[in-house]
């Protein structure tokens, strides 16, 4: 954040790797179901008979399939983007929104209708976000949509996210910038490891119980994490963008990464303050 623009990551951008993780696990289940027999062979009968080879095809033509829907979803964290940041300008008054697909949606602020999204339903309760619908001249008809980062059951607590990107915009910098206490360091370099991994426990941040409870899930979901970022390229904004975008010289409100403490704030936002005073 700085006096000319805010940037955050997507929508989805917690839970990255979680995908990946599982398809390469069915990946490596289905291909040693495949070639494991080869390995279990007695040293006397070390070339395999028609009969391995018969069981290496039958299995091969039913994985195929299996294969090729793992492949899909694994290309939708994978061999991409490591994110899709969203730019607020409040100096133009524009949104610039990085999409999975490679292109930039450009939006002007008074476009955008900002409202509640119904997400999926977790054990029968409503999750929630927050959902730009950019609007056309008529003020009714969407052209494009797109989300805030962060889901939430509270709807509470999604608002005062909203709050925030809305104070930024139309009160400025001076409003918010005392919120910031951390940012990703991701902008001109791949996530590290450990930074991912506290990422993916912040989707259950105040629940010491849940999260210890889920620490395996999360453990393996970070190394999905890893292999989504390291084979996924650092996104880059347009030069004609960036050329609006342009930070002042001794901006008293530029927060990124170098101004991080040394410890990821985990504890609530009272606390990290007192902290800090």
């Amino acid at each position: 954040m700085n006096s000319t623009y805010l940037e955050c990551v997507d929508r989805w951008f917690i839970y990255r790797g979680s995908m990946t993780a599982i398809c390469l696990l069915f990946i490596v289940l289905t291909v040693s179901m495949i070639f494991g027999p080869l390995f279990m062979l007695e040293p006397r009968h070390l070339i395999p008979t028609a009969s391995d080879f018969g069981w290496m095809m039958m299995w091969t033509s039913i994985t195929i399939p299996f294969w090729l829907l793992m492949g899909w979803m694994l290309l939708k964290e994978s061999f991409r983007q490591t994110h899709f940041p969203i730019r607020f300008n409040r100096r133009t008054r524009m949104v610039y929104v990085f999409k999975p697909n490679g292109t930039v949606l450009k939006a002007k602020w008074r476009d955008i209708f900002f409202t509640l999204g119904r997400c999926e339903r977790m054990a029968g309760v409503q999750n929630w976000d927050i959902r730009g619908h950019v609007l056309d001249k008529d003020r009714e008809t969407v052209l494009d949509t797109f989300a805030l980062p962060g889901d939430t059951l509270a709807v509470s607590q999604i608002k005062h996210e909203w709050e925030f990107f809305r104070r930024y915009m139309e009160d400025g910098p001076a409003a918010i910038h005392e919120d910031v206490f951390w940012c990703h360091d991701i902008a001109e370099r791949r996530e590290k490891y450990k930074a991912g991994l506290v990422t993916l426990f912040f989707e259950l941040n105040g629940q010491p119980v849940g999260q210890f409870l889920l620490s395996p899930v999360y453990f393996a979901a970070s190394l999905g994490r890893w292999f989504a970022m390291r084979t996924s390229k650092i996104p880059v904004w347009p030069e004609d963008i960036e050329t609006q975008c342009v930070i002042e010289q001794d901006d008293p409100y530029v927060r990124d990464a170098s101004n991080n403490p040394e410890k990821i704030p985990m504890e609530p936002l009272s606390v990290a303050r007192s902290r800090i005073e």
